[in-house]
C-alpha cells in the first residue's frame, strides 16, 4: 500500500510523478569543507608534528539529485577522456579522486575549472592560513 500510494503516506513529499521543473530549478546544495594539513609535508617526508594550516572551502550547485549529480559525471568523464595525459596512472580501477589527484594541482585546477563551467561553484570561505593546535597531534 505505502509504495502504491506515497504521496498519501508522506503528505506529498514523495510521489510517483517526481519533482516539478519549478521544484527543481528552486532547490540547490551546499558542502562545506574543512581542510588541515602540513607545510613542509611530502611524499618522502612524512610529517611527525600536528598540523600547521588549514583552509575552509564551500562547494555548491544546483539540484543535487537529478541536476548536479549528472553534471559532475559528465564532467569527470569528459576530463578523463580529454585529459588522460595528464594523469600517470596506468592499469586497475580508480577512484575519481585518486585517478585525477594523480596529475596534481595541474589536474585538479582543470578539474574545478571544467565542473566551474557547469555551474558547480567552489569559494574559499578561509584561505590557507597558519594553525596552532595542540588537540591535532598525530597518533
Amino acid at each position: 500500500l505505502l509504495l502504491r500510494q506515497p504521496a498519501l503516506f508522506t503528505l506529498g513529499a514523495f510521489s510517483d510523478e517526481g519533482p516539478s521543473e519549478e521544484r527543481l530549478a528552486a532547490t540547490s546544495w551546499k558542502s562545506v569543507f574543512f581542510g588541515r594539513g602540513w607545510s613542509d609535508a611530502t611524499p618522502d617526508s612524512p610529517p611527525s608534528a600536528s598540523f600547521d594550516r588549514a583552509a575552509t572551502v564551500l562547494v555548491s550547485g544546483p539540484e543535487p539529485g537529478y541536476i548536479a549529480t549528472a553534471l559532475m559525471f559528465l564532467s569527470m568523464a569528459r576530463f578523463i577522456k580529454e585529459e588522460r595525459r595528464r594523469l600517470p596512472i596506468v592499469g586497475g580501477v580508480f577512484t575519481p579522486g585518486g585517478l585525477v589527484g594523480s596529475g596534481g594541482a595541474a589536474a585538479i585546477t582543470a578539474l574545478v575549472d571544467a565542473l566551474r563551467a557547469v555551474g558547480i561553484r567552489f569559494e574559499v570561505e578561509e584561505a590557507l592560513h597558519a594553525i596552532d593546535d595542540s588537540r591535532t597531534q598525530l597518533g
